[in-house]
């Protein structure tokens, strides 16, 4: 008799982990936490089987574009999976839409078992493939759910950029995050030194083309490959090394991140995934003085004076 083939879906995403409410409840989504509860339930309800575990860990739920999610879905396809158990329906999606296709369409023209065991739900247990009205319903509040989340979110970064913290997750060339305050920037002074080279080097005349090619000349280490060797990144050159360029040096010069200032709402997107729009100068944020500037002010200004002038 053949065993029966068995996949547990485990998922983690980063809001569960800042997720209070449940941390106050005694409650985890940890990952070791619901393999734990799968694999005990299991046990009690299944004899001869084999598990196959497939995993995403810092991936959200309100889309497919996971790795595990996709692995096991590849395999479910070709028939190597006869149940999927999950703890609740969010770890396998948060789209009450197409939560809904795969348990009352794709799941059954496959032939396969579906089960939350925290929401109480075996497809074995559902009449003509049809979720009853209540999975229905916990599948809306769980996509309602992840739409107010990420509201949240959008609005409280709006917040910290208004009171002038730094929110980005990567650090400006010739900074570092301060470990004592993730929104403060305090001086990496190896990389520091690289862009009062740039400031100085273009006051003497030179081009930001120029100054690339004196760089790579001079194995002038890039920005990225201060971040590989920091740890921070682990990209691979499509030549032999990183280079310099001209564009690099340009977004250098003009950044006022580099006299203390954070300059927010600089850009505007008409909509998701379309091009940044400049917004004018006077709808911008700009924190003056949040950080210890690399460069002086006079120095800042007259390389703006010489770019306008043309001379880049």
């Amino acid at each position: 008799m053949k065993r029966y083939l068995i996949a547990i879906y485990l998922r983690l995403s980063k809001e569960d982990s800042k997720d209070k409410a449940a941390r106050q409840k005694g409650e985890s989504n940890s990952i070791a936490m619901q393999r734990s509860l799968l694999k005990r339930y299991i046990e009690e309800m299944f004899t001869d089987y084999e598990i196959i575990e497939f995993c995403d860990d810092g991936y959200t739920g309100t889309n497919f574009d996971r790795p595990g999610i996709q692995e096991m879905l590849k395999k479910i396809k070709s028939g190597e999976i006869d149940c999927v158990i999950v703890k609740d329906f969010s770890r396998f999606a948060r789209d009450y839409i197409e939560l809904g296709s795969y348990l009352e369409q794709i799941f059954p023209f496959l032939g396969v078992r579906f089960i939350s065991v925290n929401d109480g739900y075996d497809s074995a247990d559902v009449q003509d493939g049809i979720a009853g009205m209540d999975v229905n319903f916990k599948n809306l509040l769980y996509d309602l759910y992840s739409r107010d989340l990420s509201d949240k979110v959008r609005s409280s970064l709006a917040i910290r950029k208004e009171k002038g913290q730094y929110v980005s997750a990567n650090s400006p060339f010739g900074y570092e995050k301060d470990p004592a305050d993730r929104h403060a920037l305090i001086i990496a002074e190896d990389e520091a030194e690289v862009v009062r080279k740039i400031f100085f080097l273009t006051l003497e005349g030179n081009t930001s083309v120029e100054i690339a090619k004196l760089f790579n000349e001079a194995g002038i280490r890039t920005p990225i490959e201060f971040k590989i060797e920091k740890g921070k990144t682990s990209r691979v050159p499509k030549g032999k090394r990183f280079l310099w360029n001209g564009s690099t040096i340009c977004q250098i010069l003009r950044n006022e991140i580099y006299i203390g200032n954070i300059v927010q709402k600089k850009y505007t997107k008409d909509f998701v995934g379309g091009k940044n729009r400049m917004n004018p100068r006077e709808e911008w944020l700009v924190a003056y003085g949040h950080h210890e500037p690399i460069i002086d002010r006079e120095v800042f200004d007259k390389v703006q004076e010489r770019r306008k002038s043309g001379k880049r």
